[in-house]
C-alpha cells in the first residue's frame, strides 16, 4: 500500500499524474509546495473541496514551523502543540468550534422537520464539503459531496438544484447565506416521492428562512 503511495508521490513531482489517487476504499490527496511534497489520507466518502481545502491550510502551518523551528531531512517531528493543530486543521474542528451554536440550531430544527414527516432526512456541508450532520442514506450523501465538487470546477453559481432518485425520493441543495456569517452554508433535503414538487419548494423556503433567522 505505501509502496504505491510513494510510486504515486514521484509520478506528482513529474507531473505526470492528478493529484488524487484512489485505492482500496480511500482517497489520497497529494500537493507539491518547494521542496516538500504534502499527502492527506481520507476515506472515499470525503469530499474533494475539502480534502484539498485542509491540504492548503496544512501546508501554510508547516510552513509556519518551519520558520520558527529547525527541521532535518526526514526527520519525524515531535511537538504535540503542532500536532494539536495539525488535528484540528484535518478534521475541520478549528471552523466548527466557533460556529457550533448555529449548527446545533440547524441540526434541531432537520431533527424536529424529520419527526414530523415533513422530510426524510437532510444534511449539512460548509462551502468547502466539511461534512457538519447528515441523516441522508449514504448513497444519497456521497452524490450530494459530487454535486458539490461539480458545482466548484465549473463555478455553478445556482443556489438551488434539485433531482429526483430511481425510487422517486426528491433531492433538493440549496446555498444559503447567514447574514453575520462570512461563508455560506450548503444543506441538503430529502423528501418522500409523493411530496409535490411545489410543497417541497415551499417548505425549503421556511426552511431557509428559519436558518437565515438563528442568531
Amino acid at each position: 500500500f505505501f509502496s504505491a503511495i510513494f510510486s504515486f508521490s514521484e509520478s506528482v513531482i513529474s507531473k505526470q499524474t492528478p493529484e488524487i489517487l484512489e485505492m482500496g476504499g480511500f482517497r489520497i490527496a497529494f500537493k507539491v509546495e518547494g521542496d516538500y511534497i504534502y499527502a492527506i489520507l481520507a476515506d472515499t466518502s470525503a469530499s474533494l473541496l475539502f480534502i484539498e481545502s485542509r491540504l492548503t491550510s496544512i501546508v501554510h502551518e508547516f510552513k509556519e514551523f518551519l520558520e520558527n523551528n529547525e527541521v532535518e531531512s526526514y526527520e519525524v517531528i515531535e511537538n504535540s502543540e503542532f500536532d494539536e493543530r495539525i488535528d484540528s486543521i484535518i478534521t475541520g474542528e478549528e471552523e466548527l468550534v466557533s460556529s457550533q451554536p448555529l449548527y446545533k440550531k440547524i441540526i434541531d430544527l432537520f431533527n424536529k422537520l424529520t419527526l414530523q414527516n415533513e422530510i426524510l432526512g437532510a444534511a449539512l456541508f460548509s462551502i468547502n464539503g466539511k461534512v457538519i450532520f447528515s441523516s441522508l442514506p449514504y448513497e444519497t450523501l456521497l452524490s450530494s459531496l459530487k454535486e458539490l465538487e461539480i458545482r466548484h470546477i465549473v463555478a455553478n453559481n445556482y443556489t438551488l438544484t434539485f433531482y429526483s432518485l430511481e425510487n422517486g425520493q426528491k433531492v433538493f441543495s440549496r446555498t444559503i447565506n447567514i447574514p453575520w456569517k462570512l461563508d455560506p452554508l450548503l444543506i441538503v433535503v430529502l423528501y418522500e416521492s409523493n411530496v409535490p414538487l411545489g410543497m417541497c419548494e415551499l417548505n425549503l423556503d421556511k426552511m431557509t428562512k428559519a436558518i437565515q433567522n438563528i442568531i
